[in-house]
């Protein structure tokens, strides 16, 4: 993620202190509980990416099934996360309706991965390969991603829609151009953007436009900014713990890839999972520091606080041992 992981965990205690947050306050202008008089319908849009699949892990383990999955590039080129999404829903038994989402930035050219080779060239630490023999094992038909056109007249069926999107904003700019999408969503969770880095954070560097056009949609935002997901640890020890109880092996493998991954970057040797973030969120809010921010962004994908920006509820601290108690109790049934 290209920053300094101890100086952001810095920037983040001393803006958690400066603002006196405990543990669920919401400041004024803070977004409500979603409203459930009509069913929420949950989107949820990933890059697959080891901690994607493990977000959606923990939704089935947490009981917070998505209605509809999309894909979109990031961590790999489209047709490769269509694919590792695919394959996480076989092992997973998760019978969705999956949809291809952009594969490419919104009113751009075709995307190019990074060459750094951080997460292989399957997106997964290469471990796409045991995905796909634990579901061929299991007999499992893979579900046929639908196109992008069929997921707006899905979202269309529903009244009430709750987003979450943990790689670049493309598709989402593009459905909310649609009217009828748009008067549907009632918010939508961001993992990206940072508050304080002097760059662009990774998913919101590779679409500004698409930024600028959700910020100026008018939906309500919740974002899970670099400053926390970069900085919350799944310790080496918490790993072992997990591998003891022996369950759901292929996931415990994209954990340590995960954290194998980051040591080998010169980072902490841990895993770092930004895509949980939105997840463990609605599981219980109150777990969590938000504050209300108003932020702009620039052609790079830089966010600027801006007292004229756009006003988002950014989650800025969350109690350190809930990510660990979530991933014990998802490990440990």
């Amino acid at each position: 993620m290209g920053m300094n992981r101890k100086k952001t965990a810095a920037l983040v205690l001393g803006a958690l202190l400066g603002c006196q947050l405990g543990w669920g306050a919401l400041p004024a202008g803070a977004a409500a509980p979603e409203n459930l008089s009509g069913k929420t319908a949950l989107a949820a849009e990933v890059d697959p990416g080891s901690d994607d699949v493990l977000a959606l892990f923990m939704m089935k383990r947490s009981g917070q099934v998505p209605d509809l999955v999309l894909s979109t590039y990031g961590n790999a080129p489209e047709k490769q996360t269509s694919t590792n999404l695919g394959l996480t829903l076989q092992v997973l038994d998760l019978d969705l309706p999956v949809y291809h989402g952009a594969d490419r930035p919104w009113k751009g050219k075709k995307w190019k991965a990074p060459r750094d080779g951080s997460n292989r060239k399957d997106g997964l630490l290469g471990l796409s390969g045991a995905l796909k023999e634990k579901a061929e094992k299991a007999g499992r038909e893979p579900r046929k991603p639908g196109s992008l056109e069929e997921a707006r007249d899905r979202l269309k069926t529903f009244h009430h829609i709750a987003y979450i999107t943990a790689g670049p904003l493309s598709t989402l700019a593009g459905l909310l151009q649609d009217p009828r999408i748009r008067s549907r969503v009632d918010r939508v969770y961001l993992v990206g953007g940072s508050l304080a880095g002097e760059t662009a954070e990774f998913n919101f560097a590779q679409d500004p436009k698409a930024v600028q056009a959700v910020l100026a949609s008018g939906v309500d935002i919740t974002l899970f900014p670099v400053e926390l997901t970069a900085t919350q640890y799944v310790e080496e020890e918490e790993l072992r713990k997990l591998a003891r109880y022996g369950t759901w092996p292929e996931f415990m493998e994209l954990l340590q890839a995960n954290q194998a991954a980051h040591a080998r970057q010169g980072e902490e040797p841990a895993a770092v999972l930004p895509a949980l973030f939105p997840v463990l969120y609605r599981m219980d809010p109150d777990q969590f520091a938000v504050e209300d921010r108003r932020v702009t962004v620039d052609k790079t994908g830089r966010l600027t606080e801006d007292p004229q920006g756009t006003l988002v509820h950014a989650v800025l601290g969350v109690n350190p041992r809930y990510q660990w108690r979530m991933l014990e109790k998802s490990f440990s049934q």
